[in-house]
């Protein structure tokens, strides 16, 4: 009688086909009669278990030892994603390059470039083993200038934060958030797909906020009505009050009612420095972080009744950022800036 010596690989390149739903019942059953005669379990005793007859048995050893799993299941439906080694740079390199969406997707494209057929769950593995993740894309600001923002960075942000560091000044990122009522939605765990209530009215609650980088402190001015320059000055005044003769410094975008001659004046007369980005940096202030981790804690997959109980969960939770919520700040608001590549020129 024929004695099949598997190696380990070979152990595992049967294992990942077994674990294939995508494999037909055929050859399943080929696989198993394999891996039983391996195990030592009689020809008999293998034909009785998948009910097949016991020359059946010897043909599938045979096609094994003769062409190892390729002979026993057709290239059309599967091929071990060890097979796929050899070009696995090249498939790195399109897959760096040529992001995709779906397995699928995936497994279309690995059969372009080496003629090997996988399956999906295959090719979730082969991803997941090269450190890909499933993962949300990003938005990148379409006319950001990411050597602007490198520049920005370097010789005026860092060198103002690591004197915040030491105590000798204070920097505020600040920027408004306008929330309108409605569903915010987003993904949870649970046992059938779950729909969320939206209120009815498109009401907007607009909170102006400024995150400070050192103790973390978080001083806002919140209104139902506009954000326009006068906004900006009630902050401006209220961050004066708060820290009387400290140096401070106020970094924010170059939106028209913060970038204009009665903010500039107010903040002269006061001694605060403002500091603005480069324009389309987002990335660079850290209070965009602090209205994703509002939305996620008290909006989103929430339903409020009315507009009071919409506005009164934000101003809720702003509150407790500076008290027993104020570790979120803690852990957010850190110099770990997102910053883009440089494109060739």
């Amino acid at each position: 009688m024929i004695k099949l010596e598997l190696t380990d690989s070979d152990r595992d390149d049967i294992a990942e086909a077994l674990d294939d739903p995508d494999l037909h019942a055929r050859f399943h059953r080929r696989l198993l009669a394999i891996r039983m005669h391996d195990l030592g379990v009689p020809h008999s005793t293998i034909a009785a278990i998948l009910n097949i007859s016991n020359d059946s048995v010897t043909n599938y050893v045979k096609l094994y030892r003769d062409g190892s799993i390729q002979n026993l299941i057709e290239d059309r439906y599967y091929r071990p994603a060890s097979s796929v080694q050899p070009h696995m740079e090249r498939i790195i390199e399109y897959f760096t390059a040529n992001p995709v969406s779906t397995c699928g997707e995936a497994a279309a494209r690995i059969e372009e470039l080496t003629q090997i057929k996988l399956s999906d769950s295959q090719v979730g593995r082969i991803m997941r083993g090269l450190g890909m993740r499933y993962q949300k894309s990003a938005a990148m600001p379409g006319k950001c200038d990411p050597q602007a923002q490198f520049a920005f960075l370097d010789d005026e942000l860092r060198p103002r934060l690591e004197e915040a560091k030491k105590g000798e000044r204070r920097v505020f990122f600040i920027d408004a958030a306008h929330f309108v009522m409605g569903a915010f939605l987003g993904m949870i765990w649970a046992f059938t797909r779950v729909f969320v209530r939206t209120g009815s009215g498109r009401q907007r609650y607009n909170v102006l906020g400024a995150v400070e980088t050192r103790d973390h402190d978080f001083v806002s001015v919140r209104t139902t009505g506009s954000v326009n320059a006068e906004t900006i000055c009630e902050l401006i005044g209220k961050i004066d009050k708060a820290y009387p003769e400290e140096t401070i410094t106020l970094v924010m975008d170059n939106a028209r009612y913060q970038r204009n001659r009665k903010v500039a004046e107010l903040a002269e007369s006061v001694d605060i420095e403002l500091l603005y980005l480069p324009t389309y940096s987002p990335n660079l202030n850290l209070i965009e972080r602090v209205w994703r981790l509002v939305k996620t804690k008290c909006l989103r997959n929430r339903y409020h009744e009315n507009f009071g109980l919409f506005s009164g969960a934000i101003d809720e939770f702003i509150d407790s950022l500076s008290g027993k919520n104020r570790h979120y700040l803690k852990t957010l608001v850190t110099e770990n800036f997102q910053m883009f590549e440089i494109p060739n020129s």
